[in-house]
C-alpha cells in the first residue's frame, strides 16, 4: 500500500513537472520566434545603417582635415606675423638709443620740464589763498 501510494505520488509530481516544462518550452519557443524576427528586421536594416555610419564617418574625417589645414595656414601666418614684429621691434631697439641722442630731443625734454614748472609756479600763485 506504501508502495501504490508511492507510486502514485511520483507520478503525479512527473506530470507536474511534464507540466511546467511543457509551459517553460512554450514561452522559450515564442520568445525565440520575436527573437527571429527582430533579427531578420535588424538583418535588412543593417546595410543602410552602416551605409549611413560610412558616410557619416566619411564627413567627420574631410571636416577634420579641413579644419586641420586651416589651423596649419593661420599657425603659419601667425608665425610670419611673429616674425615680422620681432624684427621690427628689434630694429626699433637698435635706433632708439641713437635717435634719442639728437640734440632736438634734448631741447623737446628741456621744453617740457619748462612748461611743467611755469604751469605749477601759475597754479600755486594764482590759487594762493589770502590769508
Amino acid at each position: 500500500m506504501y508502495l501504490d501510494m508511492g507510486y502514485l505520488m511520483l507520478g503525479v509530481i512527473f506530470l507536474l513537472l511534464l507540466g511546467f516544462s511543457i509551459a517553460i518550452f512554450l514561452r522559450i519557443w515564442q520568445a525565440v520566434k520575436n527573437i527571429t524576427v527582430t533579427l531578420e528586421a535588424l538583418n535588412s536594416r543593417l546595410p543602410v545603417i552602416l551605409k549611413n555610419l560610412e558616410e557619416i564617418t566619411t564627413n567627420i574625417n574631410e571636416s577634420t582635415t579641413a579644419i586641420n589645414q586651416e589651423v596649419q595656414r593661420f599657425s603659419t601666418a601667425a608665425t610670419r606675423v611673429n616674425e615680422i614684429v620681432s624684427s621690427v621691434v628689434d630694429d626699433l631697439r637698435g635706433i632708439t638709443p641713437t635717435a634719442l641722442k639728437l640734440p632736438i630731443f634734448a631741447k623737446v625734454r628741456n621744453a617740457i620740464a619748462i612748461v611743467r614748472g611755469v604751469r605749477v609756479f601759475l597754479d600755486v600763485f594764482l590759487n594762493k589763498k589770502k590769508i
